[in-house]
């Protein structure tokens, strides 16, 4: 595992909210992993996305989970230009986060400057019976640890780390992520 070494957490948000600004209209998700997800999670009552950039996860989980509550975070200020984004570090809990959601998703996964604390974070999240889902690229051009994507780390080490942030990794699944690029990404499907 790499991690990108930032000056500080000013540097880091610094960052972040330059990468989301330059990639506002990139989509990462696609369509395809949300009918995935939905085989090991057929029902959800409320999905919480973390560093939804332009909220596309959003409106994908809205077709597939109609009636569903969907909120997302982006640390960005863009946040506030789409609806049911909060403005927020994903690192951090919200107190009525909190065994709240059936769903947790994230593909920002590698923008984490603690990737340990952002999962530990996550599952603290979940419902007694929800289902985080971690995508994460694993294309070599596209896990490399630099300033707008400090995490680096390969599939070994975050089976470890799920298994140290005392989650339970309950299956994986290969997807094709950023259509435009048809970029490989793994999809780790994770408990409490």
């Amino acid at each position: 595992m790499k991690l990108f070494k930032f000056e500080n957490y000013e540097h880091y948000k610094k960052e972040q909210v330059k990468a989301n600004v330059r990639k506002l209209e990139w989509t990462w998700i696609q369509e395809d992993t949300i009918n995935k997800i939905k085989t090991y999670k057929p029902d959800a009552n409320k999905i919480l996305c973390h560093g939804v950039r332009n909220a596309k996860e959003l409106e994908f989980f809205s077709t597939r989970y109609i009636g569903s509550e969907i909120i997302g975070t982006e640390i960005s200020h863009t946040a506030k230009q789409f609806q049911n984004v909060v403005e927020w570090d994903f690192h951090e809990i919200k107190d009525e986060w909190k065994n709240n959601f059936d769903i947790v998703y994230s593909n920002s996964w590698d923008h984490s400057y603690d990737p340990n604390k952002s999962l530990r974070v996550w599952g603290q999240q979940l419902s007694s019976n929800g289902l985080m889902f971690v995508e994460h690229g694993c294309d070599p051009k596209d896990n490399k640890s630099r300033a707008s994507d400090p995490l680096e780390i390969e599939h070994n080490e975050i089976v470890q780390m799920i298994n140290n942030a005392g989650l339970k990794l309950v299956n994986d699944f290969m997807t094709k992520a950023q259509k435009d690029n048809g970029a490989n990404a793994r999809v780790y499907v994770i408990g409490n």
